[in-house]
């Protein structure tokens, strides 16, 4: 539940996408404030949680039963979307940014790619090695992406960007092994989107320090652009989900 009265926090200095200085806050869910940027509409925790607070969160994190129980649609609907934009990417060459138990990298395996996955969480790379061993995985954050993976063609991240407290430094790892003229296919919660409620903390989405980030077409326009993507196009949703197809130049 949000808080009702949050304390009064420091105001942030600067949007990380556009370099606004005009903020809204937008209240406050356990203790953590989010505001929201007046000139690209970026949605984020402050003070931001460190990136060793949001590794602690998903120590032990693993696959839920859940999960793994509906591996097996899980595989069919990933095939289905991946079918829908592999004909996009200009090679076979592909990796899950956060990869779970393998559910994705399995159905580029099953659609003809060279399907890699990588997820920061060991016990779940345990999961996708022991129920989909066809394909490969690397379990640590994006920087230790093994080299030997060389680059590729088609990227994929699916509710990744939301949870990390500095995408620029991500991306700044992951863009030098992406192939020029590579495709990103990536999705986050879409804090534009006319579903999400007037009151921001009321949305299902915002659940600090889980999801700090809070992106708008606008804002994740920008950051695309900052590091070497151009906007194919939005695919629209009903929902208030924001899914995006680009393209490294």
């Amino acid at each position: 539940m949000p808080d009702t009265a949050p304390e009064k926090t420091e105001t942030p200095a600067r949007c990380m996408i556009c370099g606004g200085t005009q903020f809204t806050a937008l209240g406050a869910h356990k203790g953590h404030h989010i505001f929201r940027c007046a000139d690209c509409g970026f949605g984020f925790v402050h003070p931001m949680p460190t990136g060793a607070d949001v590794a602690a969160i998903y120590d032990n994190y693993g696959p839920s039963i859940s999960y793994t129980k509906k591996a097996k649609k899980k595989v069919a609907r990933s095939r289905k979307r991946l079918k829908r934009y592999m004909n996009l990417a200009r090679g076979k060459r592909f990796i899950d940014l956060g990869c779970n138990i393998g559910t994705t990298v399995e159905a580029a395996r099953e659609l003809g790619l060279d399907a890699h996955g990588i997820d920061i969480d060991p016990a779940s790379v345990g999961g996708a090695k022991r129920i989909f061993p066809g394909g490969k995985y690397h379990a640590g954050p994006i920087e230790t992406l093994p080299p030997e993976w060389g680059i590729f063609d088609f990227a994929f991240s699916t509710e990744v960007i939301e949870h990390i407290p500095d995408p620029h430094a991500y991306f700044e790892a992951l863009t030098p092994r992406l192939a020029p003229g590579a495709l990103l296919y990536l999705t986050t919660p879409d804090a534009g989107h006319w579903r999400v409620p007037a009151n921001f903390p009321d949305w299902d989405q915002v659940f600090p320090p889980h999801h700090i980030l809070y992106f708008t077409k606008d804002s994740m326009t920008r950051f695309l652009d900052r590091h070497g993507f151009d906007v194919i196009r939005f695919v629209w949703s009903l929902k208030p989900a924001l899914k995006v197809l680009a393209r490294k130049r």
